[in-house]
């Protein structure tokens, strides 16, 4: 999954560092965007070269869409590794999981699109009621108002996110569920087991402290000879590779939780019994006659 990330991004920004290069000429401007990002320059930069741009943002789009789908194809095979982590491990078999979970996941994909679009608007709306108590107060007291729209929509989001991987992990477990009942199962499994979402915040935690940790490793070399380039180049794709390493382990936990917590995915219907008629003994003809010689 690692691999295939750099790959599918490392054109939209060959072609974009291209472009830049093209437009900046024979300016210094390049190099003081590389050397030492000022939002100031990159601003007058885009406002006066952004039409250019706009071919980088369609390969971007049209990357980002394969990405997905390659990404969704894996991770059936990924997450089927994490339900049975004593299975020994097949690519034969890591593929054939993967072609037969991809349309489910894929439905599921668009599903979870779906609900965060709403959970977006439901928060929209808050932030919109928020914004009109707010009017009229300081700074300091419209920041604070629209404090609890701003947790609510990251509450909203987290769930959506977290839904989406108890989602496949059912998926894994019982292949004859289907996506809209594995989406519905994971809604109510993750409303009612909250130590998932707080499981995932945990573990963003440590990928925000690992972001931040690169952020002052940048600040304290900086990228100003070609070997501090290509140093901070290695610990960028460090950190990329480990982001790509969190969000696997959300699996490995989400699977491990559902282990401990399991919940019934699958019911066979019952079978309607055969309704058993009462036997009816008739007289025959000779007890009827005997009967009336008496």
């Amino acid at each position: 999954m690692y691999l295939t990330g750099v790959l599918l991004i490392a054109f939209p920004l060959f072609k974009f560092y291209q472009i830049l290069k093209g437009e900046a000429g024979h300016s210094m401007v390049l190099n003081e965007l590389v050397t030492d990002f000022r939002f100031m320059i990159f601003s007058d930069f885009i406002r006066q070269s952004g039409k250019t741009l706009r071919p980088v943002l369609a390969y971007g789009a049209l990357f980002g869409f394969i990405g997905s789908l390659i990404y969704t194809f894996l991770s059936g095979g990924a997450v089927t590794e994490w339900v049975n982590p004593t299975q020994k491990f097949s690519v034969k078999s890591f593929f054939q999981n993967c072609a037969r979970l991809f349309w489910k996941y894929l439905l599921l994909l668009i599903l979870l699109g779906i609900l965060l679009f709403v959970l977006f608007l439901v928060s929209g709306i808050f932030y919109f009621i928020f914004v009109l108590i707010a009017e009229g107060s300081s700074e300091r007291g419209y920041v604070l108002w629209l404090l609890l729209p701003t947790i609510l929509l990251a509450y909203l989001m987290t769930f959506g996110l977290v839904l989406s991987f108890y989602a496949k992990v059912m998926l894994s477990h019982e292949p004859r569920l289907s996506s809209p009942d594995a989406f519905w199962k994971s809604f109510s499994y993750v409303y009612k087991n909250q130590k998932t979402v707080v499981q995932f915040w945990l573990i963003s935690l440590i990928g925000i402290s690992i972001t931040l940790i690169y952020i002052q490793i940048d600040r304290y070399l900086g990228m100003t000879s070609v070997v501090t380039v290509w140093v901070m180049l290695f610990i960028q794709q460090l950190t990329v590779f480990l982001r790509f390493y969190l969000k696997n382990w959300n699996y490995a936990a989400a699977a491990e939780f559902f282990k401990q917590n399991p919940v019934q995915l699958w019911q066979e219907p019952k079978q309607p019994e055969p309704e058993i008629l009462p036997v009816v003994e008739e007289e025959t003809e000779e007890d009827e006659s005997t009967g009336e010689e008496e």
